[in-house]
């Protein structure tokens, strides 16, 4: 086993990180097509977690029509790799390392969960039934060494175990919610490598409800739940309730890789801005990059459009990649144009509802923390969420003036909602679009937000769109060319400067 470095979680820092990858890496693709693969991609995502811990050594593609391709990232790493004939090879290849096996319950699928936390402290890979005998038998001989078929009797009775048994052992930091019968792999190996409290548990079903309470109110100030959840804004509003923001990551799968890639990000400056005129001024974003699965994957693959640097627009990332990605972050950065701006996805270093925060302190650390993450990241407007269609409550917003100085601006999910300056000092502009999903949309949303425009005064637009619907740089750009020479496209950042200029607020701050 090798002895070089192990996870390293700070005090201070988000989300922990590996140790460095090896400069080649064993690339296995996942995919499944039958019962037979399914059951190997539990076990596949537990022995990536097992081998990576101490040192990522594995990588895997399980990508669909949304992926970036099995080599992008390791090219763009500049690491390399080689396929194994047979990814049972690799079984053979790190036998050292494991000690066996932990045997879960397809009647209760969510021992997978419950096997996924208890992985990394017994060194055990998770077996469905269906491979005992080929695991136990040569050439892996794996002992058993936890079976918990007819344990439990219930997907509660799982969770309530979890929680008397080994959530007071575990980093109370972090918690992971991944379905057990959807997140075959993906984000699972990363919570066998960290040892991270596994839950998938609905905040809508009674029971449930109350057991996720019980896990969220023990939790640090300022923790982190990772994964997903059974509908979003139930879960979000939930965890916001306990001033905790879920960092989306469920379909992520080389978080143990990512987040081992170098921490230096070198951040470029923002170009000047635009003179101001009494024109119409129109920002793009592209939403969904507080997903950091959405930043692996989709948006990876969105940043090879041959159209992209044509047209100025904002792409959302999260702040958390500081840790979780640094390199691909530090990819962005380098391969950026100048009409590619990168901005905070919501709300912050997590997703999160601020207005339903009842700690104004936990929201105010929220936001500071937010704040530094943002200075290393170079990210200088966030994307606000509160619900789909909210806007901003006036005191969350003053909180986001005085704890976030070096913000240019904030947007809001209100649509149509205007113009709102914090504390005369931060900008908070709802969107004309705050999720368009195709360009007649985007089109129509201009139209409707320029009406009554007398040329006497600029004003400001900011369209939001969805990446989920076929919407990429050539969406943006084929938008920006149907509009006449009363409307001037800019990036984010530089329409909150402009914004800041109209209303005699510092630019340069």
């Amino acid at each position: 086993m090798p002895s070089i470095g192990q996870i390293k979680w700070p005090a201070g820092q988000l989300l922990p990180s590996f140790p460095a990858p090896a400069q080649t890496l064993d690339l296995i693709t996942l995919r499944q097509n039958s019962s037979y693969s399914a059951a190997e991609m539990y076990l596949f995502a537990s022995l990536k977690g097992i081998v990576n811990k101490t040192k990522p050594r594995i990588f895997s593609y399980e990508g669909d029509s949304f992926g970036e391709g099995p080599h992008t990232w390791l090219q763009s790493l500049g690491l390399s790799w080689s396929e194994p004939a047979d990814k049972w090879d690799l079984i053979t290849k790190y036998r050292t390392e494991i000690s066996g096996l932990i045997v879960y319950d397809p009647a209760q699928p969510h021992t997978i969960n419950l096997a996924t936390v208890l992985a990394k402290g017994k060194g055990a890979l998770i077996a469905s039934p269906l491979l005992l005998s080929k695991l136990t038998s040569s050439p892996y001989n794996l002992p058993v060494l936890l079976d918990l078929q007819g344990k439990f009797s219930s997907k509660l009775e799982v969770y309530q175990s979890l929680y008397d048994m080994y959530w007071p052992h575990l980093d109370h930091r972090l918690l992971i919610g991944l379905n057990p019968n959807a997140h075959k792999a993906a984000l699972r190996e990363y919570a066998v490598a960290l040892g991270a409290a596994v839950i998938w548990l609905d905040p809508k079903v009674a029971g449930e409800s109350e057991l996720l309470n019980k896990f969220l109110s023990s939790m640090s100030p300022g923790s982190s739940f990772m994964g997903w959840w059974p509908e979003e804004g139930a879960g979000v509003t939930r965890a916001s309730k306990y001033g905790i923001a879920t960092i989306a990551s469920d379909w992520c799968s080389n978080l143990t890789v990512h987040s081992g890639t170098s921490r230096i990000v070198n951040i470029k400056p923002i170009p000047p801005k635009p003179t101001l005129k009494n024109k119409i001024y129109v920002a793009f974003i592209l939403s969904d990059g507080d997903n950091l699965q959405y930043t692996e994957h989709l948006m990876r693959k969105l940043w090879n459009n041959p159209d992209r640097g044509t047209v100025p627009m904002g792409w959302t990332v999260s702040p958390a990649m500081l840790d979780a990605m640094p390199g691909a972050l530090n990819y962005y950065w380098q391969t950026s144009t100048d009409n590619d701006n990168l901005v905070s996805g919501p709300s912050g270093y997590g997703y999160t509802y601020p207005n339903t925060w009842s700690d104004q302190n936990l929201l105010k650390q929220f936001v500071s923390k937010t704040e530094d993450y943002n200075n290393r990241a170079g990210l200088r407007v966030i994307t606000i969420w509160n619900t789909i269609v909210g806007g901003i409550d006036s005191n969350v917003g003053k909180i986001y003036a005085s704890q976030a100085p070096s913000l240019l601006g904030v947007t809001a999910q209100n649509t149509g909602g205007g113009l709102t300056i914090y504390n005369n000092s931060l900008p908070g502009m709802a969107l004309s679009c705050n999720y368009c999903t195709n360009e007649q949309a985007m089109k129509d949303h201009i139209g409707r937000a320029s009406a009554g425009w007398n040329r006497s005064s600029p004003r400001f637009l900011i369209i939001q769109a969805q990446p989920w619907t076929n919407i990429s740089p050539t969406s943006f750009k084929n938008v920006a060319n149907s509009l006449n020479e009363d409307y001037i496209v800019v990036r984010p950042d530089h329409l909150f400067q402009l914004i800041r200029e109209e209303n005699g607020i510092s630019t340069n701050h």
